[in-house]
């Protein structure tokens, strides 16, 4: 009987161990996720302060940021020739 015991009593702390540690890992997911959903927050901020210094030193041709503007400006061009030869090949299938 002692053995049976015995063997209950080691199923039960492995039981407990699972417990606990099943809840640490839901714990350390929750807190992953709110750390994620803090990073994507600042990510919109920088977005937001990025599109505010655009629009403010897009025709500053002295600006500290002028190379940078550069390349998005020549990649909205991009852009706008990639939207047209899209509209090309619309109207061609017609």
């Amino acid at each position: 009987m002692a053995f049976l015991n015995k063997i209950g009593k080691v199923i039960g702390e492995a039981a407990g161990t699972a417990t606990e540690k099943a809840k640490d890992f839901a714990e350390t997911t929750k807190l992953k996720n709110a750390i994620s959903a803090e990073e994507k927050q600042i990510n919109q901020y920088f977005m937001e302060i990025g599109k505010y210094v655009f629009e403010e030193e897009r025709y500053n041709l002295e600006s500290p940021y002028a190379e940078i503007i550069g390349k998005i400006i020549d990649s909205l061009r991009n852009i706008e020739e990639l939207k047209k030869k899209i509209e090309e090949i619309k109207l061609d299938n017609k």
